[in-house]
């Protein structure tokens, strides 16, 4: 069981880490090499995250030895929870339940190993993890049939794990509270104004009534009786990790970031990571990737994987059909999830960024023709002209 030991040690508001505080940190937890290295030696690469500091820590090798403790490490200050996510804030994990999850997923062999999980004086949280020789998952390698395998296979056992650290709520609890903040959203004219003033016009999303069709999605995933697991829900591809040169007995994917771990239904993830092929959060230029979108033919195959790996895990005996028509459905409650994070963000801080706006429009698209697809909303607005 990971513990979290307090380090007396102080982090600047803004600015970097000095490497000093940065050592101090990870010589507590790799106490045999690490506590002799200069400071001004090491080498701090950070990654973009939303509120959290991410950063890989790397260390000379040493010069004539062996060395039994890591040349590099990864090292994250945990920020505060995303304030459009603060609806969730009674489903999410601790950071102590978190950095568990990671801990054991580590030591399974799945994942990356943890070193340590700290607490500062301020009560800012931080961990530090295994460096993994690998990078995120692009878009061309889930067109890849072993690799889209791999990450089919390690989100089934995710979602079959027994996590008795974390609390197994209804999935009921996740609608209940989403859909009241979309039905707040719902013809809001400070949301219009403010697109409109990004030069974009997505009146037509705004005035859309999301939380109806959103209540059918889950009535029909619960007619055709759809399973739930532990979903990550933020399953953009940066958050599979594919590793560089990995062993011939285990996984090429890594699957990482649980930090929004909860019960909901599998197909939340699944379409979700459908989804996330055609977008890029964190570009600069486009959060609209340029690659084709899943085909059906992948999608199916995907699923025929995941129910393999599912029933191996957990005794069951799904077809990869039962979960591809489970999966259809949870596209929509992904991009529903995407789209709400969006508006929260745009009403609490006035954003109008041109990239949003245009990545929030082809959510909206997305979303509609899934609803169109599947066949969904007939009856719904045949009552609604009577």
């Amino acid at each position: 069981m990971v513990t979290c030991t307090t380090i007396p040690v102080s982090i600047p508001k803004d600015g970097p880490l000095p490497k000093t505080t940065i050592k101090e940190i990870i010589s507590t937890f790799l106490p045999t090499e690490w506590p002799y290295v200069d400071p001004e030696s090491l080498t701090v690469i950070y990654t973009t995250g939303y509120a959290n500091t991410n950063c890989i820590v790397s260390r000379p090798i040493p010069g004539n030895t062996a060395h039994s403790e890591p040349l590099k490490v990864f090292f994250k200050i945990h920020g505060p929870l995303d304030r459009e996510l603060e609806v969730l804030k009674h489903l999410v994990p601790t950071k102590q339940e978190e950095s568990q999850l990671c801990y054991e997923y580590g030591q399974s062999g799945l994942g990356a190993k943890v070193y340590g999980f700290f607490q500062l004086p301020d009560g800012t949280f931080g961990r530090v993890d295994e460096f993994l020789d690998a990078h995120p998952l692009q878009p061309e390698n889930v067109e890849n049939e072993d690799i889209r395998a791999e990450v089919a296979r390690a989100h089934a056992v995710f979602h079959a794990m027994e996590m008795t650290q974390l609390r197994k709520n209804p999935i009921r609890e996740y609608f209940d509270a989403v859909t009241p903040q979309l039905g707040r959203y719902h013809k809001m004219e400070k949301l219009k104004r403010l697109a409109k003033e990004g030069g974009l016009n997505l009146d037509q999303l705004i005035d859309y009534d999301l939380v109806s069709r959103l209540q059918e999605v889950v009535d029909r995933l619960d007619a055709i009786g759809a399973k739930g697991g532990w979903c990550i829900h933020d399953v953009q591809l940066r958050n599979v990790m594919v590793k560089n040169r990995p062993r011939p007995d285990e996984s090429k994917v890594v699957l990482i970031d649980f930090e929004f771990v909860f019960q909901n239904y599998r197909a939340f993830d699944i379409g979700g990571h459908f989804v996330q092929k055609m977008f890029q959060w964190f570009d600069e230029e486009s959060h609209i990737a340029s690659c084709r979108p899943y085909t059906d033919e992948e999608k199916r195959h995907f699923c025929e994987e995941y129910a393999k790996q599912w029933n191996k895990t957990t005794g069951d005996e799904d077809t990869g059909e039962q979960v591809f028509m489970e999966a259809e459905l949870g596209i929509m409650l992904a991009i529903s999830f995407e789209i709400h994070n969006m508006l929260c963000f745009m009403d609490q801080d006035d954003d109008n960024d041109p990239l949003n706006l245009l990545a929030l429009n082809k959510l909206f698209g997305e979303f509609v023709s899934q609803y169109e697809k599947l066949g969904l909303g007939t009856e719904f607005d045949r009552t609604k002209s009577a």
